[in-house]
């Protein structure tokens, strides 16, 4: 964990987060946990993995906040949960318009490091709820605007923090209505800790 300087957040303002927190989420650490700014950028996918049609032609751009709730060490592995909301931007052109896909998301996200401590390659999954601002995009008709939300990722951790990862994001209603086609995207991540 970090630790803030004199230049960064004031102690008065620091513990005021911290008992906030507390009070929040009973059960929490009394500290000041660490922090992600992740930016994305990507692409829609075909139907080879989950999503029955293609948006291949689309492109991704979001902004995610993550909040690291706890850290423990097992057999020379490290595991992090952190908690993730996202906000993701896509845009196709399809059949001569352009159509806008807004996607909201709420996670809790497990990653994976094959070491006693957070640095290195990791690997990460996250599963959890999502708003579609559109049921239909592209091909793609969703029977529902809420959706699970699943991803898995593979990612690097620098010693300063920062770190790179490969997304694959998605959306489906898991069955509870029909249809279920799904809907994919692929992204490349850069967080920024804080």
């Amino acid at each position: 964990m970090r630790k803030y300087s004199k230049n960064g957040v004031s102690g008065n303002t620091a513990l005021g987060c911290t008992l906030l927190l507390a009070w929040i989420l009973p059960g929490a650490p009394a500290t000041i946990a660490e922090q992600e700014i992740i930016i994305s950028a990507g692409k829609g996918l075909g139907n080879v993995l989950m999503q029955r049609d293609s948006i291949s032609a689309a492109k991704v751009g979001g902004i995610n906040y993550s909040y690291l709730f706890t850290s423990f060490n097992n057999a020379n592995n490290s595991w992090q949960w952190w908690g993730q909301g996202s906000y993701s931007y896509i845009r196709l052109e399809h059949l001569n318009k352009t159509q806008q896909q807004n996607i909201l998301e709420i996670k809790p996200v497990l990653r994976w490091y094959p070491r006693s401590e957070p640095l290195g390659s990791f690997g990460e999954a996250g599963v959890g709820a999502s708003y579609l601002s559109q049921q239909e995009f592209g091909d793609i008709r969703l029977s529902t605007k809420v959706n699970f939300a699943l991803h898995f990722a593979l990612g690097y951790r620098f010693s300063s923090g920062h770190t790179l990862s490969l997304r694959y994001s998605h959306f489906s209603n898991a069955y509870t209505n029909i249809p279920n086609p799904g809907f994919d995207f692929a992204s490349f991540n850069g967080h920024f800790n804080f």
